[in-house]
C-alpha cells in the first residue's frame, strides 16, 4: 500500500512489476506495460523505495503477487473502516495529494501516465492557492502601467 500510495501505479502496472525494473541504485520504477502501451519511468520518494528495499530484492520475478496485494489492500481497507473504495482510490489519492502539495497538473500527468492534460483537470480544485498565486503576481500592475497605457479619447 505504501509504494500505491507514493507512486500512484495502477493495479496492473504493480501486479506486473518484476525486480529487473526496479532500479534502487537511481531510486526509479521503469514501467514498460502500461495501460496506454507507453514506457514510462516512476521516481520513487523515500517512502517508496524503503518500502521496496524492505521487500528484500531480487534479481528476477514478479515483486507482488496478486494475493498479497489483494489481501494487504483489504486488510488495510477494514482496519480504516473505509467504504465505497478499491484499489484504484489509491492512485487518485495520490493525485489528490500531489497537487495539494503543490505539482503541477503537467508533472502530475507524467507521473501518472496520461495522454492528455484533460484528464488532470479533476484534480484542478485541489490547488486553489496555485490559482491564487498566479493573480498575486500581476498586484501592482495597473498602478505602475497608468503612466504608460494609452489613454481612451
Amino acid at each position: 500500500m505504501v509504494i500505491a500510495l507514493n507512486t500512484g501505479l495502477r493495479l496492473g502496472e504493480l501486479l506486473g512489476l518484476n525486480w529487473i525494473y526496479v532500479d534502487l541504485s537511481r531510486g526509479v520504477i521503469r514501467l514498460e506495460f502500461t495501460k496506454s502501451g507507453r514506457r514510462r519511468e516512476m521516481p520513487l520518494n523515500g517512502d517508496s523505495h524503503q518500502a521496496l528495499v524492505s521487500l528484500t530484492p531480487k534479481a528476477e520475478g514478479r515483486v507482488f503477487q496478486t494475493r498479497f496485494i489483494k489481501t494487504a489492500y483489504n486488510a488495510a481497507v477494514a482496519i480504516a473502516k473505509l467504504d465505497d473504495v478499491n484499489f484504484h482510490t489509491l492512485r487518485h489519492t495520490f493525485a489528490s495529494w500531489a497537487v495539494m502539495r503543490g505539482v503541477s497538473l503537467k508533472e502530475l500527468q507524467e507521473l501518472l501516465g496520461h495522454s492528455s492534460l484533460a484528464m488532470m483537470m479533476r484534480y484542478a480544485h485541489l490547488a486553489p492557492e496555485h490559482l491564487r498565486a498566479a493573480v498575486s503576481r500581476l498586484e501592482g500592475l495597473t498602478n505602475s502601467q497608468r503612466a504608460e497605457m494609452p489613454t481612451q479619447e
